[in-house]
């Protein structure tokens, strides 16, 4: 696949893999979609997904400092991006990942919280499969980018959930995936969360 990374959501790029491109598809999260069990718009099969590993946060204004690991994903404008890093088990490299940012109401999550503010503007750039964050990652040391420029501006809002990229895992299969994104004109704070009800970025598995 061509795997571009939102980071995310990114932002995502976050998953890096593909020459840039638009979002896939983009789905409202309307309560006439809600799942009878949870009570929740969008769900995900246990098993056939990965969470973030790692996040993390670097600033433009404090490019020295280095946020180690966090449970949030953080953007203000211009200034603190989110780099998100997934790691893809080896035995998945038959499979396909779909990178998608889930983005519900505020009144439609259960364990998690965000505040959002802004024109919704978000980019990704991906990194190179096997260049990770860590501790010590700052604005002024980021991983490795790939071989692919970063995407054109994406918009993203409550509401709704977002197909970032397609493509086979064995790209990122048996290392980290990781990307970071940034935005000019929002401030927006989350807690990526994939109780009862999810939000954030995601990459889920599925076979032919």
């Amino acid at each position: 696949m061509n795997m571009r990374f939102l980071t995310l959501l990114s932002l995502v790029a976050a998953v890096v893999h593909a020459a840039p491109g638009q979002i896939i598809s983009k789905r409202a999260l309307t309560d006439r979609d809600l799942d009878a069990r949870t009570g929740c718009p969008r769900t995900l099969t246990p098993g056939e997904f990965e969470f973030p590993h790692y996040i993390t946060q670097v600033s433009k204004s404090q490019p020295d400092k280095a946020y180690g690991p966090q449970y949030f994903g953080v953007f203000t404008p211009n200034d603190i991006s989110s780099i998100f890093s997934f790691d893809i088990p080896a035995s998945r490299a038959g499979a396909n990942c779909t990178l998608e940012f889930l983005f519900p109401h505020q009144s439609q999550l259960k364990t998690s919280s965000y505040t959002y503010s802004g024109g919704g503007s978000f980019f990704f750039t991906g990194f190179k499969p096997g260049s990770c964050p860590d501790g010590r990652t700052t604005y002024n040391n980021l991983p490795e980018k790939g071989p692919f420029p970063p995407f054109p501006p994406i918009h993203m809002e409550p509401g709704n959930a977002y197909t970032i990229d397609v493509g086979p895992c064995w790209v990122g299969a048996g290392t980290c995936v990781a990307g970071i994104t940034g935005t000019n004109d929002t401030s927006f704070s989350y807690f990526q969360d994939f109780g009862e009800c999810p939000i954030g970025i995601y990459s889920s598995y599925s076979y032919l």
